[in-house]
């Protein structure tokens, strides 16, 4: 939390008591997360396909490049990279051939204590969470034995922007 300087005995310093019991002694505070993507494995879900009891047969590398210049959500790696591996046989993907979304998010939160008696105050506490509202995505689906949604984005990592407003009376 950083305090702002605006109050009294501050750099913008308040000398009108109403002025700064509103204006002054207000504290922000934020987060930023960068974070590149998680590695992500293809895999041919849902058969067993190599025969060995396993089920989490990887399918074959094509020898294309999975990545996109413009992933979007609706195909976030080249599907045509991978294929089914051929029953009998293990997959030629390598573990971690895929790196998932990036995450960038920003949480902001202000609040300021309202003094009533000596002991006693009121805190106004406002926090946004993913407060530039913009989407986290999830993990793309990775089951090359599901074209129509290998390779898609159903979901986000993070909520959409939430936001709260708390009153507190400490005594």
């Amino acid at each position: 939390m950083w305090d702002l300087p605006i109050g009294k005995g501050r750099r913008v310093n308040l000398q009108n008591k109403v002025v700064d019991a509103v204006a002054g002694g207000w504290q922000v505070g934020s987060i930023l997360t960068l974070q590149s993507g998680f590695p992500i494995t293809p895999n041919v879900g849902g058969s067993d396909r190599s025969g060995t009891g396993g089920g989490f047969d990887l399918p074959n590398a094509t020898g294309l490049s999975p990545y996109l210049s413009d992933p979007h959500p609706y195909r976030w790696f080249d599907i045509a990279a991978f294929s089914p591996n051929a029953p009998g046989t293990f997959g030629t993907a390598g573990r971690n051939s895929v790196i998932g979304p990036h995450i960038v998010a920003w949480d902001f939160s202000t609040h300021k204590n309202f003094k009533v008696t000596e002991s006693q105050y009121l805190q106004f506490r406002w926090e946004a969470f993913n407060a530039g509202n913009h989407p986290v995505w999830g993990t793309p689906n990775t089951n090359a034995n599901n074209p129509a949604a290998f390779g898609t984005i159903t979901g986000t990592r993070l909520s959409m922007r939430q936001m709260q407003l708390a009153l507190k009376y400490f005594f």
